[in-house]
């Protein structure tokens, strides 16, 4: 990738320097900002609009090497009889009157960057250009330093206008970054560069350079994603170093200091003896202060120079510096609530003595925050001989990080270090569960729950909320929920077993589309983790939420659903928590699955794969898999089915047969899937797979369930007319169901066409066509009723468009478990209502799925 990036994010910068170019009155514009903020990018890009325009352009680079010679800048420009002995004046206007000669009666454009480090006399030749009119200058000069007074004199006596170049914002940044490379970086990447660079273009630039030289930027599915640390270019960490090698061994010290500490307040700072240099360092422009509350605030001028600084500080520097941080902490009493961790984090890298059960309490309130720190810190606990409770929290938080095995080696060992039944329960219903969910080992964790069960005498509530949790995630809610009655009604404590209990409800009730009792559970779940710590039950609060946003899908909630997506997922981001962005990306993939955004579905269920969560969970993955197959398949491509397991993968097949135009075999397949779920208690699923049965133009089976989506999918299971049919359409539409809503409108412009009503047909088309527009790539076999011909039905449609696509009567035949015969006794039957002559004729009239064929299929 080259190092021209296009220049984005400054259409008010272009606007005033185009006034002020074609303004009489001024003469100059002075660009100012800090280093790689884009001054010189914007420059070339007006004189590039100006040479385009019939101008005479120079361009001049001050250097601090010339900056003692006269004309040093200008060197290049000027004969050599400029460099005589004439007075000053005289050789001033030589010099000029030689650059407006050689405009040759074009406009003349000069533009002098770094023009801090211009010698005197082309300082006042600058000036003097702009002056008189006899040159437009723009002047570029670093923010923050002092540029020679005759430079300066230009702005102040309004010769010259004065534009600041500041950073770009964070939707900039992202769109720089699309059209620089083509295509979206993800998420995750695009937070850590934008709070690495804070919108700084080149040092933006440098990062993605480093990444693509490195090999940690690549690009897959059309999205580049961070794979691995951030990695700066040498010319970065050169442009970095020119700035704060430029130090005294006290300013040093403090750089350091805010370097690996982040922030500081400034009165322990102060009374350290660093008051001269917090003024010095702050006027160079390398730190920066702000009050928070009563605190004021020192840190770095910008994250990257701490990068820099890190990496070129020795180790044993580093615990010097560390040793000094915990003694700076100490001073000021670390009353905050995120003094305690950060003063756990810098006694241990100073190798300073450390209670291990602070270190333990450090991890658990870095949970939410900050997870790879939660996780160093656990393991520093059990290191330092923290005891059960260090292990027992190591474990939950490899579970949590999506470490699965190695979480159940340690679960193991400590089932022989219990010392009490609570301990022993607690210890073999997290085993179970993580064995099930994580790994997929339900028979091992039924028996880890079966010897627990036998071998305690207490804390059977724990052990049958495991059970529980481990009949969900087989499907059967029905009998969860069953086990988790008597729990709930024993437990009424805000305490983390009555919660451990609500997140297992919680999840099997939305998914038996109770919504109204799922939601109070989730309420009630959510208001007892704000009180506990969230190494009670880790992860509660993102498994709650995931379970609002499947009920609230359900019910047709899709915007509030989406809202809480969104928030889950920036949150992981920030928490930098793997499994928690897996988690959230499917959510939005549900949620944009439940719009009809198909491309939005598939980029998130995608994302949600291909996050970085170590073991994805084994409960979690055939799901987003099964999702992201009919999400493909809506599209029209059929690929080949996923291997997922149960009624999840049977519905995913269904789609992929209605992608190859196998209606009625999609129409059965969903129909399986859906009586299956229903026996499983999973309501909620079962009445989105029976009204597949009718987006394939089957017969639905009946599911008893209520909620205002499940009520259209059973009106439009009975809709028999076009009016019928425009009014589910509508109701669809209301909950933000765009794709169902064309459907539904499509099937009653078919229904009025065929009544004669074109009209009508024409008005049910139009609305079909309108929601599509925020559908796209959408192509349902429901859609192809938009275009095809009326007189076919639904089998002649099936036999004809698959026909259509090149396949023999015999494949037809075997796909749809028919004789030869009767789909040829079919076609001839199509070929004489379309009054058409043979096959050829066939794809224009009723279209093409896409069947994917083998060589076996060929004709």
């Amino acid at each position: 990738m080259g190092y021209d990036w296009p220049l984005v994010g400054r259409e008010r910068e272009l606007a005033f320097a185009r006034r002020a170019l074609a303004d009489a009155e001024v003469c100059g514009l002075l660009l100012t900002g800090r280093a790689g903020a884009g001054k010189t990018r914007l420059a070339k890009a007006l004189l590039a609009e100006l040479e385009a325009g019939g101008a005479r352009t120079h361009w001049v680079r001050a250097m601090s090497s010339a900056s003692t010679i006269p004309f040093g800048a200008f060197a290049h420009l000027l004969p050599g009889s400029a460099n005589g002995t004439a007075d000053r004046a005289h050789r001033l206007n030589q010099v000029a009157a030689h650059l407006t000669r050689g405009a040759e009666g074009r406009r003349l454009v000069l533009c002098v960057d770094d023009a801090h480090l211009l010698d005197d006399l082309s300082a006042t030749l600058v000036h003097q250009l702009a002056a008189t009119a006899s040159a437009f200058v723009i002047v570029l000069a670093p923010h923050g330093v002092s540029v020679p007074d005759p430079v300066f004199a230009m702005w102040k006596d309004r010769v010259a206008e004065r534009l600041d170049i500041g950073e770009l914002t964070r939707d900039e940044t992202r769109e720089l970054i699309t059209a620089a490379m083509g295509g979206r970086l993800d998420d995750g990447a695009e937070h850590r560069l934008w709070h690495l660079t804070l919108g700084n273009p080149l040092f933006l630039r440098e990062l993605v350079q480093g990444g693509l030289d490195s090999g940690s930027l690549s690009a897959e599915d059309g999205v580049w994603r961070w794979s691995g640390a951030l990695t700066a270019t040498p010319r970065l960490v050169e442009l970095i170093e020119i700035r704060t090698d430029r130090v005294d061994a006290d300013e040093r010290r403090l750089l350091e200091l805010l370097a690996f500490g982040e922030s500081l307040g400034s009165d322990p700072l102060v009374r350290l003896g660093a008051a001269r240099v917090l003024a010095s360092t702050e006027q160079a422009g390398l730190v920066v202060s702000e009050r928070t509350g009563r605190r004021l605030e020192v840190r770095l001028a910008h994250p990257l120079y701490a990068e820099v600084i890190r990496r070129r500080t020795s180790p044993l520097r580093q615990r010097e510096t560390f040793r000094i941080l915990a003694q700076t902490l100490d001073m000021t009493g670390a009353r905050r609530a995120e003094d305690k961790p950060r003063l756990v984090r810098w006694r241990l890298a100073a190798g300073l003595p450390t209670d291990p059960q602070l270190v333990r309490a450090a991890a658990e309130t870095l949970l939410r925050k900050d997870f790879p720190q939660a996780e160093q810190l656990a393991a520093e606990a059990v290191r330092l001989g923290g005891g059960f409770a260090a292990k027992f929290l190591l474990a939950q938080v490899r579970i949590a990080g999506g470490r699965h095995a190695d979480a159940d080696a340690l679960l193991a060992e400590l089932a022989g270090e219990t010392v009490s039944d609570v301990q022993h329960a607690r210890v073999a219903a997290t085993r179970a569960r993580n064995l099930a969910l994580g790994l997929g080992r339900f028979e091992q964790a039924h028996a880890v729950l079966d010897t627990a069960e036998t071998a305690v005498s207490s804390g059977g509530d724990e052990l049958a909320t495991a059970r529980a949790a481990l009949r969900a995630a087989a499907g059967a809610t029905r009998a969860a929920l069953d086990l988790l009655g008597p729990v709930l009604d024993r437990n009424r404590r805000g305490d983390p077993l009555r919660l451990a209990a609500l997140v297992v409800a919680a999840g099997a009730l939305a998914e038996s589309g109770r919504v109204e009792a799922c939601l109070g559970v989730v309420e009630e779940g959510l208001a007892i983790a704000s009180r506990i710590s969230d190494a009670d039950v880790p992860g509660a609060q993102a498994r709650l939420d995931h379970a609002r946003i499947v009920a609230l899908c359900g019910a047709g909630r899709v915007e509030e659903a989406e809202d809480l997506a969104g928030d889950g997922y920036r949150e992981a981001i920030r928490d930098r928590w793997g499994p928690a962005l897996a988690g959230a990306a499917a959510s939005l993939g549900t949620v944009a699955l439940a719009y009809g955004n198909l491309r939005g579905a598939i980029r998130w269920l995608r994302e949600a794969l291909a996050a970085e969560a170590h073991d994805q969970p084994h409960a979690f993955r055939p799901a987003v898999v099964a999702a992201l197959a009919r999400a493909t398949a809506m599209t029209g491509q059929a690929g080949e089915p996923p291997a997922v397991p149960g009624p999840l993968g049977t519905w995913a097949q269904a789609w992929v047969a209605a992608a190859r135009g196998e209606l009625t075999r999609a129409a059965e397949l969903a129909a399986s899937a859906a009586a299956s779920t229903v026996a499983e208690g999973r309501l909620a699923i079962a009445a989105e797979m029976a009204h597949d049965v009718v987006r394939f133009g089957g017969e639905a089976p009946s599911v008893d369930l209520e909620g205002r989506l499940p009520g259209l999918y059973a009106d439009h299971a009975r809709a028999s007319d076009p009016v019928a049919l425009d009014e589910v359409a509508t109701g669809f539409a209301d909950v933000g169901a765009r794709l169902l809503a064309a459907e539904a409108a499509a099937s009653a412009g078919r229904a009025y066409r065929a009544e004669g009503k074109l009209g009508s047909a024409a008005t049910s088309a139009q609305r079909a066509r309108t929601w599509l527009e925020s559908c796209e790539d959408a192509a349902t076999p429901a859609l192809a009723l938009l275009e095809t011909p009326l007189d076919l039905t639904v089998r002649e449609l099936e036999i004809a468009r698959l026909v259509a696509t090149g396949l023999t009567s015999r494949a037809v035949a075997d796909r749809l478990v028919v004789s030869v015969r009767t789909v040829d006794n079919v076609l001839h039957g199509v070929y004489a209502k379309l009054g058409i002559s043979g096959r050829r004729e066939l794809a224009s009239v009723v279209g093409r799925p896409e069947v994917g064929s083998s060589p076996a299929d060929a004709p």
